[in-house]
């Protein structure tokens, strides 16, 4: 059962970036436009994603200054989406999130134009999330989002019926969320 939670997947992609490239690909991932212009805002159905490279692990015991060095950086990418199988959403990464803009840097990465060879690459790169948050497991996205619009709406309601009587208080309820 690793990497879901509900109705929700978690995809973590691990990989080790080509010796030289840790600048161009931290750069790379810092440049990625953040929110809806985000290119990981075309998937649909996502809930969550992060890309980060990492260099050192930080020693987790006591006083926590102990630094190991990686022999070499490491490109990460975490997600997650809707759905209980992977090959859809690696698909729709592949042809809408421009994935070459971050794993170009990465060693062995084929690129997006084939797509049984970034599918494999994907894969062979992936670990096991076998703990990972889902503040919505079991709702999908357009659900959330849906329930995000809606508490909007109250929130607007509350705020232009401060002062109404019961009647009128009533009477603009139906007419606002009938």
């Amino acid at each position: 059962m690793g990497n879901r939670v509900g109705g929700a997947y978690s995809l973590t992609v691990v990989a080790p970036i080509v010796s030289g490239q840790e600048a161009a690909a931290r750069e790379a991932t810092e440049a990625l436009p953040a929110g809806t212009d985000s290119p990981l805002a075309q998937l649909g159905g996502l809930h969550f994603s992060r890309i980060h490279v990492v260099s050192e692990l930080v020693f987790q015991g006591p006083k926590q200054r102990h630094r190991e060095e990686l022999r070499a950086s490491h490109l990460i990418f975490t997600s997650t989406f809707d759905g209980r199988d992977l090959d859809p959403y690696v698909e729709a990464l592949r042809t809408d999130a421009s994935p070459d803009t971050w794993w170009r840097y990465c060693v062995g990465y084929p690129g997006s134009s084939d797509a049984a060879a970034f599918a494999g690459w994907v894969r062979e790169h992936q670990i096991d999330s076998s703990l990972f948050a889902s503040a919505h497991p079991q709702a999908r996205v357009p659900h959330v989002l849906e329930s995000l619009e809606l508490r909007e709406r109250i929130i607007d309601f509350a705020i232009d019926a401060r002062g109404l009587d019961a009647r009128e208080l009533q009477q603009r309820f139906r007419e606002t969320f009938a």
